[in-house]
């Protein structure tokens, strides 16, 4: 049975070191594509930023997080480091219209019902040249993201705030 198992939560809350983790594990990674757009759209002096223009940023990360929904076809389980549905949730927050072509996928396309959320956690956040949210936005960014996977009918699991062994291990156990 094929899984597509995401991964969400605000930024700076663990999910890359996760990825990383399950990778190291065996299992098949899809990772964000969000920090990649974002060092060619500074290094072109580009628009398409999440702080200058969400909507030209948000269509490029669904264009590639939809090539990566429909490229992980194999029979197996894969991860991914963020889902579409992201995109939704940050369009939402900033109350921009949905692409018409991001809501047909989502209506035709699944991923596994059950979705693990990172939650905030202070002790860990941190912001850098691509990741500028502070808590107060990443705490927004996480109550969307939940009311929004929930609006598409998915279940949520918050991973605990443990080593990522354990959170590992946790998320493992859940999905078998």
């Amino acid at each position: 049975m094929i899984k597509k198992i995401v991964i969400t939560g605000a930024p700076s809350t663990g999910k890359t070191s996760l990825i990383h983790k399950l990778q190291q594990e065996g299992f098949i990674c899809i990772p964000e594509i969000s920090r990649e757009i974002i060092s060619q759209q500074i290094a072109i002096e580009g628009e398409a930023l999440p702080w200058k223009n969400l909507a030209a940023f948000s269509k490029q990360v669904a264009v590639l997080r939809k090539a990566q929904f429909i490229n992980s076809t194999k029979n197996s389980t894969h991860f991914f480091d963020r889902g579409l549905i992201d995109v939704v949730a940050y369009m939402n927050i900033d109350k921009l219209e949905i692409p018409e072509f991001i809501s047909d996928f989502l209506n035709k396309n699944k991923y596994h019902s059950t979705v693990f959320i990172t939650p905030i956690w202070e002790e860990i956040f941190e912001n850098d040249r691509e990741r500028k949210e502070n808590i107060e936005q990443a705490i927004l960014i996480e109550k969307q993201l939940k009311k929004c996977y929930q609006s598409f009918g998915y279940d949520i699991i918050e991973i605990p705030k443990l080593s990522i062994e354990e959170r590992v291990n946790f998320i493992i156990s859940h999905i078998k």
